[in-house]
């Protein structure tokens, strides 16, 4: 049968693309690292510029205290030398402008961090804030301030009927004369003594002049 009408052809699997690849993120470089890669390579040069600076006096005493040969190529040699620490200054010089560079880049990106981290504690803050302040019910809020308006306000009162003078009506006219007898009575009290030790000395004086009276003899 299957030659009769023949079979259709099946059709090759198709092949599945490949799965696409993640193109190379760009290496982040380390600031830090990159800061102590600087400093040394400044303090490197520093160095070397120190070395070749007594290399140069080496040859210059050799060349002040030759003649001749030596004393050419004594000079040949401190020109060289003279050439070589140029070219090292200006490579210091490039290294510190970079190294300054670092510094600042550092620093922008410390303040950076610094900016995140404190909006980021805000953030946290005031979502807590936010979920406390679900939790206040501002009409009971508003009725216990009531409640205490109504309390400070009784107290208040109290206060006032606790503290409250209760006058009498005097007659200021009695009350001068009551203080003018016992103004009275405080002065007879304060003479009666005085006037009875006058009247016992009086009568002492009074006896002795009859015990010496001569008639009376």
């Amino acid at each position: 049968m299957n030659r009769l009408f023949g079979t259709s052809k099946q059709e090759p699997p198709k092949q599945q693309p490949p799965p696409p690849q993640n193109p190379q993120q760009p290496k982040v470089l380390d600031l830090t690292e990159q800061q102590k890669r600087s400093e040394a390579k400044v303090k490197e040069l520093t160095e070397q510029i120190q070395e070749i600076d007594k290399q140069i006096s080496e040859q210059y005493y050799k060349a002040k205290n030759s003649k001749g040969v030596q004393q050419t190529t004594a000079k040949s040699r401190a020109v060289m030398l003279l050439k070589r620490k140029k070219m090292l200054e200006q490579q210091l010089g490039q290294m510190l402008n970079n190294q300054m560079t670092l510094d600042q880049v550092a620093f922008t990106k410390e303040n950076i961090q610094n900016t995140l981290e404190m909006a980021q504690a805000m953030q946290q803050v005031v979502a807590v804030q936010k979920e406390a302040f679900k939790e206040i019910d501002m009409d009971k809020l508003d009725d216990l301030m009531d409640d205490m308006e109504d309390m400070k306000f009784e107290t208040d009162y109290m206060n006032d009927m606790m503290n409250r003078n209760y006058g009498c009506d005097i007659d200021e006219s009695e009350l001068d004369r009551e203080m003018a007898e016992i103004e009275n009575d405080m002065n007879y009290n304060a003479f009666q003594p005085q006037q009875q030790q006058q009247q016992a000395s009086y009568q002492s004086l009074m006896g002795q002049k009859q015990v010496y009276n001569p008639q009376t003899n």
